[in-house]
């Protein structure tokens, strides 16, 4: 939204006795009863059909905003099983199996600072899912474009299955196979994503688990 700042040099004596006054009959600032003097001065001055305008066009404007917004808004789609409990949620900041295997190579390693408990503690700032909301993701990968990847992990199967492809292709690797792979994506610094992705996806070539798309999608669900 385009709001613009308004300096006003006031007496500081003055502005702190308005302030005390308020304070003892009311929770409003100063602040708060300058807002509803300009909203008192632009309700009188300015004519009804130019506000109706100036509505139409800020909330023109804030959709827009949503819209760039929901554009660049991109994330993967997790479940995780282990010791038998089932986590949903999405990631904004591990948005690609190569980060989601070597996230899993950390935290399987003891590796990660916070310690997590379990393995979708090992994620920041996630967003949790119900497990409708997966299964729907799951049966069209296509119904969200700000979807990156859909990505589950049966640790009490030792396994990973992932899709990130338009067709629901999903592809499953064991979690040591998986882990591996991230190690010699990240062994060096001095790598850039592209490199690193192709050296991750070769490294599983040939290792896919040949598991039922039905056995996926149960999982998923549960």
């Amino acid at each position: 939204m385009n709001d613009i700042d308004i300096t006003l040099y006031l007496n500081e004596y003055r502005v702190k006795a308005l302030a005390d006054a308020l304070a003892q009959r009311t929770a409003n600032t100063v602040e708060d009863e300058l807002h509803k003097a300009f909203d008192a001065l632009y309700l009188e001055y300015v004519p009804g059909e130019r506000r109706a305008d100036i509505e139409a066009q800020i909330d023109r404007e804030e959709i827009a905003e949503q819209a760039r917004y929901d554009g660049k808004h991109r994330f993967a789609v997790y479940h995780i099983r282990e010791n038998g409990e089932n986590y949903h949620f999405t990631s904004e900041h591990f948005v690609s199996p190569m980060q989601a295997a070597y996230r899993y190579r950390l935290y399987a390693r003891e590796q990660l600072s916070a310690k997590p408990q379990t393995f979708a503690h090992a994620f920041i700032e996630t967003d949790p899912i119900p497990v409708e909301k997966f299964a729907e993701i799951c049966e069209d990968m296509n119904s969200d474009s700000r979807v990156t990847a859909l990505i589950e992990f049966d640790l009490d199967n030792d396994a990973v299955s992932v899709c990130e492809s338009s067709d629901n292709a999903w592809q499953t690797y064991s979690c040591h196979d998986f882990s591996v792979a991230a190690f010699k994506a990240y062994r060096s610094d001095y790598r850039d994503d592209d490199c690193r992705r192709e050296i991750f996806e070769g490294s599983l070539a040939g290792k896919e688990i040949d598991m039922d798309k039905n056995e996926n999608h149960s999982m998923a669900i549960q």
